[in-house]
């Protein structure tokens, strides 16, 4: 039997987090240099260069093997895994690219629970998806409070089982209101957009090493490559997040864990979500000619991504992220000129 759940989590007054050192203790002890390691001579150098031409050249034909291995998965792609009975997270699940993420996750028989502030839309997501035939509830959960995560987990363990799809979706975005650049709105942006993730991590993460099955999503942004100049606070923890989930991927790889949890990073371009800031974007120069994608679409480009094992993807799926390479380390003159050049009125 489908039953909803609707609960409200709060964060305690005192802190459930435990701490083994103060960092701001620390900062106030006396400075203590560490000890100057031993300069090598020029015959050591030399030596430790050579080692490292030789080492590059087994680099070459070890990787030999690997390249063909990824060409013929590129050509041969496997078959989508399938997440039927899996359970997912998706905070900011109530709205826009959440609540199209969690639709689709349901199309393919995945258990959705939902995590966010909108309580009314939270709960009329729960309806949709049951009607799809899956286990679904929300949680009423502000997920810029470490505590409140932590509730939120135990929470799920006893009333909805564990979590083996993650999708950290909650995020603020940008002209939403008129003084954003404000400490209280950038110390917002910033708990929601970016700290939120550490939060889910810590609590979630280590029931996927144990159960050895997990997959982790975070949504980035594509000004996480193409930095616009009108987006400075929000594209801070966009970065950010790019950032955290590159490391995120290699301390799974480093745990053992590599291939049975598995990290997808998204970069959506503009998406047609709240009126409120899609308004103003269309006032900014170049975007007025710019189409913004339904959520429908990255909730499908997202799962797809998911499905595939995907580690880095930009939604709409037009363009893959390796393309870009190039154009994020060319010199700024070329990139404001190609800039200019493809969205001039």
């Amino acid at each position: 039997m489908i039953r909803p759940f609707s609960k409200v989590l709060t964060a305690s007054k005192m802190s459930s987090s435990s701490s083994k050192g103060s960092l701001y203790e620390f900062q106030k002890q006396p400075y203590n240099p560490a000890t100057p390691l031993r300069r090598k001579s020029a015959l050591e150098t030399a030596w430790d260069t050579l080692k490292r031409l030789v080492y590059f050249v087994q680099f070459l034909l070890q990787s030999i093997p690997i390249w063909i291995e990824l060409i013929w998965g590129w050509l041969n792609p496997p078959a989508p895994k399938s997440i039927a009975g899996w359970n997912a997270l998706v905070t900011g699940g109530s709205n826009g690219i959440g609540r199209a993420i969690s639709l689709e996750l349901a199309k393919y028989g995945c258990n959705v629970v939902i995590a966010d502030v909108d309580a009314e839309n939270g709960e009329k997501v729960v309806h949709e998806l049951q009607k799809r035939r899956v286990k679904a509830a929300f949680y009423k959960v502000d997920v810029a409070e470490y505590d409140a995560i932590v509730e939120l987990e135990r929470k799920i363990e006893q009333e909805f089982g564990h979590v083996d799809i993650l999708v950290n979706n909650a995020g603020i975005i940008p002209f939403l209101v008129p003084d954003e650049y404000s400490p209280e709105n950038i110390r917002r942006m910033v708990n929601v957009n970016l700290l939120s993730h550490f939060w889910t991590i810590k609590a979630f993460l280590p029931g996927m090493y144990h159960r050895k099955r997990g997959h982790i999503v975070g949504l980035s942004s594509r000004t996480a490559y193409i930095p616009t100049g009108y987006l400075r606070n929000y594209l801070t923890t966009k970065y950010g997040i790019r950032g955290f989930m590159e490391d995120l991927h290699d301390e799974i790889y480093l745990a053992g864990y590599e291939g049975q949890v598995v990290t997808t990073t998204v970069f959506p371009a503009v998406i047609n979500t709240r009126k409120e800031s899609m308004d103003h974007f269309r006032t900014l120069p170049g975007y007025a000619q710019m189409e913004f994608p339904q959520p429908e679409v990255a909730g499908r480009d997202i799962v797809n991504g998911i499905r595939n094992n995907q580690r880095k993807l930009f939604v709409p799926d037009g363009i893959k992220t390796w393309q870009l390479a190039l154009f994020e380390d060319a010199p700024r003159r070329i990139t404001r000129l190609l800039y200019r050049e493809l969205f001039k009125e």
